[in-house]
């Protein structure tokens, strides 16, 4: 495998990995917020899918442009890449918390549960066991991505566009065929439905065939446009949430309500993401550029540095009558802060010089560490 001169960037797209984050960030760390407005702060949870189909756009937009470039897909040379970008901080959180939870709360964070993380089913687990509160709570998405990752190239190598396009369609029809199954398991569904990782296809599916119908284009749309697009794609997120109830509900789960809500997701997904592509001036906003280089330690770290700035406010206003409000703003504020300074670190002196490395395999060249 030899590298090709061709290369591939998109800084409006790192941008857009920030808006992801965010808004996973916000319903984890907002509490304060009731009717509409707790809706919209659930739906941030809905930035996961949005993290989804922008991944699967670009691991599908660098796999076009190999296979056009070179001839072939390395399937070789692409899982060393994934492994490179996401294996090191992923095993070292996991295994971090698991000593830790060992030392502070044996029998929270089971050998079972750290194995089934480490080999790309610990969504699965989650569905039947669920969530425990500690540092790698966040980290059921990985496994979801990695699924798809040993699906995807594959498919891609060796099928032809159109089959890949039937495969994508078939993998969009699956997602509902599984959601019609859960279901039936009534309102203890909803966790089963959000970490399954059938269900959560539908936005691989869709990032996959956004870039085969694109074919390495990115619309040229007016700024008013694109805001409305922006605006949009975050009112279809919030509707999902407050129409149908996507993520939270107290109710049985139903069909009716939940195809609908999953589908308005995928639109409000696909808006952001039309709302962002191409846009070339974003790149000028350094600073946020950045953030969404370094998303990936944001998105591992977040949870962790909440709990901590739950500690730390709790400890500065005790004693003290303070609105809940305002403590809440001061969780919200010192965890964010401390995600990005630690985000930071890890990634100028953890990941970066793995970066480095991982770019003898790439084939396309992508953005610079």
């Amino acid at each position: 495998m030899t590298a090709t001169n061709a290369s591939f960037y998109r800084p409006e797209l790192d941008v857009l990995r920030f808006v992801a984050f965010l808004l996973v960030f916000f319903y984890h760390s907002v509490t304060v917020a009731s009717g509409i407005f707790d809706s919209f702060r659930i739906a941030g949870a809905l930035g996961v899918c949005l993290f989804f189909l922008l991944s699967s756009y670009l691991i599908t937009e660098l796999l076009e442009r190999e296979k056009s470039q070179s001839g072939d897909i390395h399937l070789r040379a692409f899982y060393i890449r994934r492994g490179l970008r996401i294996w090191p901080l992923y095993f070292i959180v996991l295994l971090v918390d698991y000593l830790l939870q060992l030392h502070l709360n044996p029998g929270v964070f089971t050998t079972s549960r750290l194995l089934a993380f480490l080999f790309a089913a610990g969504n699965w687990y989650v569905a039947y066991h669920g969530f425990t509160d500690t540092i790698s709570t966040p980290l059921w998405s990985i496994p979801v991505e990695e699924q798809f990752y040993i699906l995807w190239p594959s498919a891609r190598k060796y099928l032809h566009r159109s089959g890949s396009i039937v495969f994508s369609i078939a993998m969009f029809a699956v997602a509902y065929l599984a959601l019609a199954h859960l279901c039936h398991a009534g309102s203890s569904a909803i966790l089963m439905i959000w970490v399954n990782s059938f269900v959560q296809f539908q936005f691989f599916s869709t990032g996959a065939l956004l870039a085969l119908a694109l074919r390495g284009r990115a619309p040229k749309l007016h700024p008013l446009v694109r805001s409305l697009f922006f605006i949009m794609g975050l009112a279809a997120l919030g509707a999902a949430q407050h129409l149908f109830q996507v993520k939270e509900t107290s109710d049985p789960v139903t069909f009716h309500l939940a195809a609908p809500g999953y589908l308005c997701v995928n639109l409000g997904c696909t808006l952001l993401f039309f709302s962002f592509l191409g846009e070339t001036r974003l790149a000028k906003l350094r600073p946020l550029v950045y953030l969404g280089k370094i998303s990936y330690g944001l998105y591992v770290f977040h949870w962790a540095m909440l709990r901590l700035s739950i500690y730390l406010v709790h400890r500065l206003t005790s004693g003290h009558q303070i609105a809940r409000m305002t403590t809440n703003a001061l969780e919200v504020a010192f965890a964010f802060i401390l995600t990005v300074l630690l985000a930071s670190i890890s990634y100028r002196f953890f990941e970066s010089p793995i970066l480095r490395y991982k770019k003898r395999f790439e084939v396309i060249r992508t953005r610079s560490v």
